[in-house]
């Protein structure tokens, strides 16, 4: 069998398996998070979130609304210099809010089933 037949074999079942992925996989959620920052927040996503007693007095006060703390965990920066992740049952991972919120940031406790919002730390600026 000379190359151009192969060839064409070739590119005839490449073909079909383009099809067939364009085919059953579109429309899907299909997603792959290779970064740990990605899974990190992807597992926040999942997870229920509750507030520490500290944290539910800045929202009585006014200081803190929840669509705050809402964005920063949907869309925060995990700084895992500054987290601890080592830590049984309960992981400490320190959320760094991203434009109009970089100065506000979270310290959240990831356990298996819940988020919790231990504390909101406010940067100040130099």
């Amino acid at each position: 069998m000379n190359f151009v037949k192969r060839l064409g074999y070739y590119m005839g079942g490449f073909a079909i398996g383009l099809v067939f992925l364009v085919f059953f996989l579109t429309g899907k959620r299909a997603q792959c998070n290779w970064f740990p920052e990605d899974r990190v927040m992807a597992d926040f996503k999942r997870k229920s979130i509750t507030l520490s007693p500290e944290v539910r007095e800045l929202l009585k006060n006014q200081e803190l609304d929840t669509l705050t703390i809402q964005m920063i965990l949907l869309y925060g920066d995990v700084d895992f210099s500054k987290s601890n992740t080592d830590t049984v049952p309960c992981s400490f991972y320190y959320v760094n809010g991203r434009k109009e919120m970089e100065k506000t940031a979270l310290r959240v406790r990831n356990c298996d089933k819940i988020l919790r919002v231990e504390e909101v730390i406010y940067e100040k600026e130099n």
